[in-house]
């Protein structure tokens, strides 16, 4: 019967190492932790949307999410550190989207595309598009921390950057002035969709925002 064999330079086994049972169960409980984590995130979600953020609670995210209260509270402190996670994540897949699609473009066509990307991305998560926009009220942010609030806005700022940088590339003059007007014109458009405006006005969202692109 043959044994390891030993690593001659320096005396060790060479046989594969083999994860014992407490680090199995280590990882898998690192797993479930984050699956329960996300779970929590897009239970919080629907409850924002149905709720608001002042009307929303650590109890009725608990029931939606099919855990306790007690089980929230090691991943979050509270609903507005949820609420700003919800936010965080929709942002970050914003960012990868529009980045994305402005690389995949000659340079003289990626400011439109990023624009295009901005539209295309809220247009399919309407639900995302209305959570960020309750944020606001008037001027004033409602319901986070200041810390909070800079955060998003730092990581909001960041997709901006992206379509402005994509602007420059193409030649476009007044590179952050359009980025902004653009964003605005998409986020306009996604509101008067689904408020049912549009509809009223028989105007297809998608036909409007591509009128407006075609100029830009």
């Amino acid at each position: 019967m043959t044994g390891p064999r030993i690593n001659r330079s320096t005396g060790t086994n060479d046989k594969p190492s083999i994860a014992t049972g407490t680090e199995a169960s280590a990882h898998s409980g690192q797993g479930q932790a984050a699956d329960r984590r996300e779970a929590i995130v897009a239970a919080a979600a629907r409850v924002f949307q149905s709720h608001g953020l002042a009307g929303a609670s650590m109890r009725l995210i608990a029931r939606e999410a099919g855990c306790t209260t007690g089980a929230i509270y090691p991943h979050f402190g509270g609903k507005e550190a949820l609420y700003a996670e919800v936010l965080a994540q929709s942002l970050r897949a914003l960012y990868d989207s529009v980045r994305r699609a402005a690389q995949e473009v000659p340079e003289p066509r990626r400011g439109r595309a990023a624009v295009q990307a901005f539209y295309e991305y809220y247009r399919a998560r309407p639900l995302e598009l209305s959570l960020g926009l309750y944020l606001y009220q008037g001027a004033r942010p409602v319901g986070l921390t200041r810390e909070l609030d800079h955060s998003l806005n730092r990581s909001l700022e960041s997709v901006f950057r992206v379509i402005t940088e994509a602007l420059a590339a193409g030649g476009h003059d007044q590179p952050r002035m359009r980025a902004t007007g653009g964003v605005s014109h998409a986020v306009g458009v996604l509101i008067m969709n689904q408020t049912g405006r549009l509809k009223v006005l028989d105007t297809d969202p998608d036909e409007q925002m591509a009128f407006y692109l075609r100029d830009l």
